[in-house]
């Protein structure tokens, strides 16, 4: 459980208060990554479906159950409302990232060559925020957070590096499901 130590109980030039977190478990971080990766599996899966905007709700609802499942995992509350929420404040925030990954599957209704953008670009998109999402997740748990007190303005940056590390995942996960 996190605690919090204030720069009045230490002395006058302490630094201000600091969440301290237990140590992170290896097994219990190696297991989120592996459910974070199914997650990702799963949304690349659906993503590939020639369904204009069904696609993205069905990639929401993944990304929502993964939260659950990595929420169950680590011990913390769960709120299906507010979990859609952080969600959309985390992927809507990098606003050229959510309005790619509408236009993505807003193509798939164009015959032909939009159909095969929207094939390549929504798994694309769908993989990488999913891996984001879930990596900003185990990192807040990690630290001793909980869903109630995610703050996504300052997990951003995070999010916006997970996104790109999330794209070779994406790219790994298109391979995988094309592939079978």
């Amino acid at each position: 459980m996190a605690t919090r130590t204030s720069a009045s109980e230490i002395g006058p030039d302490a630094e201000p208060a600091v969440e301290a977190s237990a140590p992170v478990d290896p097994a219990r971080r190696l297991a989120a990554e592996g459910m974070t990766k199914n997650y990702v599996i799963a949304s690349v899966g659906v993503a590939i479906v020639p369904v204009p905007l069904f696609d993205i709700a069905a990639v929401v609802a993944i990304q929502l159950r993964m939260v659950q499942k990595l929420s169950q995992h680590y011990d913390k509350p769960f709120s299906e409302k507010l979990g859609r929420s952080v969600i959309a404040s985390l992927a809507g925030g990098i606003l050229g990232v959510g309005i790619g990954g509408m236009a993505g599957s807003l193509m798939k209704a164009v015959p032909g060559i939009g159909w095969a953008i929207g094939m390549v670009s929504v798994p694309a998109f769908a993989g990488a925020s999913t891996y984001a999402i879930g990596q900003t997740f185990i990192k807040h748990y990690e630290e001793g957070g909980s869903l109630l007190d995610l703050d996504a303005s300052k997990l951003k940056d995070y999010y916006r590096r997970q996104f790109k590390r999330g794209k070779q995942e994406a790219e790994e996960a298109v391979a995988t499901t094309t592939a079978g």
